[in-house]
């Protein structure tokens, strides 16, 4: 019964997405209502949508009153826009070509080859390079995952003592932005893909941290910025194969002043067999991400070793997220 159990979790997380879908949390913001009610504003079925939001109530997503109606709970809250939301996250991650995706799980065990090239001919970033509407949710969700990961990592890193931060792949630029505006007196380089740092100004201004931010476009597999005592990557490693992976650290060991530290913000998957995120999240960068992978201890160790960087530590945080701090052997 547990393994049928589980089995089903693709039912639960497919409601979830259609709760986003929907806006049902956003509906639910101002107070409780009646599915009916619901259904008028979401223009859905009414019956259905009862069975849809009595599944989600059970497992804390929504609580059920009498008379059929429904209000919002905490993890509700996490559905609809504001702080802490992950709806821009989860409609990413739920769109179309990712379920595609998901079905395809198999060819990519069995041959070892991309997902992501059988179904749209060309890896996931060049993809929404692209399609600039898809490019816009998902640099939406990566900002959602650098506001609850960046408290994380303040709450974690005392940055008092860095002058220079280089964020490698920082895309708009939250992460960056808010460490930047916690220390008054230290220096920020925002790097990334010339699409993605276009979308950076709305919140560097937001944090009033402009007069203290350069933005180079560049791609880090080619060069990166120069003179940083500080590079900071997070959730980039993930995406790359390892020798992609120690191109571009050599580029930030070569790029990077004496003494210099490199922050390097990843899940690190135990050697056990625990539960673990970064396990099932292991899953999603094997058929998305062409040689992607969550990586263990002793394998972030490997790649930096090879790239002139000793693993000084890892500092857990209370996310899934860890800091991986190394430095210059």
């Amino acid at each position: 019964m547990t393994i049928f159990e589980l089995s089903q979790s693709i039912w639960i997380a497919r409601a979830i997405g259609v709760a986003v879908e929907l806006e049902l949390a956003d509906s639910l913001s101002d107070g409780p209502k009646t599915v009916t009610e619901l259904a008028d504003l979401t223009k859905t079925n009414p019956e259905n949508l009862y069975r849809l939001l009595r599944a989600l109530a059970s497992y804390g997503i929504f609580r059920e009153k009498p008379n059929k109606t429904f209000q919002m709970t905490p993890l509700a809250r996490g559905l609809k826009e504001g702080v802490g939301s992950m709806k821009n996250m989860i409609a990413h991650q739920q769109n179309p070509v990712n379920w595609q995706m998901v079905g395809e799980m198999n060819y990519c065990i069995k041959t070892g080859k991309d997902v992501a090239v059988k179904i749209l001919g060309t890896d996931i970033f060049e993809h929404l390079k692209k399609y600039p509407e898809k490019n816009r949710l998902y640099n939406l969700a990566m900002t959602e995952t650098s506001e609850i990961v960046s408290a994380t990592v303040l709450s974690a890193y005392n940055f008092s003592r860095r002058k220079k931060l280089v964020d490698i792949g920082g895309g708009h630029g939250y992460l960056l932005s808010i460490i930047l505006y916690e220390y008054p007196k230290l220096e920020g380089v925002l790097f990334d893909l010339s699409h993605v740092v276009d979308g950076a100004k709305k919140i560097i201004e937001k944090l009033g941290v402009e007069d203290r931010v350069t933005i180079i476009p560049g791609d880090f597999f080619e060069t990166v910025p120069q003179g940083g005592d500080t590079y900071i990557l997070k959730s980039i490693i993930h995406a790359f194969d390892d020798d992609q992976c120690v191109a571009l650290l050599k580029n930030i060991y070569h790029a990077m002043t004496d003494p210099g530290k490199l922050l390097v913000v990843e899940v690190v998957i135990s050697e056990d067999n625990a539960p673990s995120f970064g396990k099932i999240f292991d899953l999603q960068m094997l058929i998305g991400a062409p040689g992607g992978k969550e990586r263990t201890r002793s394998e972030f160790e490997e790649i930096l070793g090879r790239s002139g960087f000793k693993l000084k530590r890892v500092i857990r945080t209370v996310s899934h997220f860890n800091i991986i701090e190394a430095v210059k052997k």
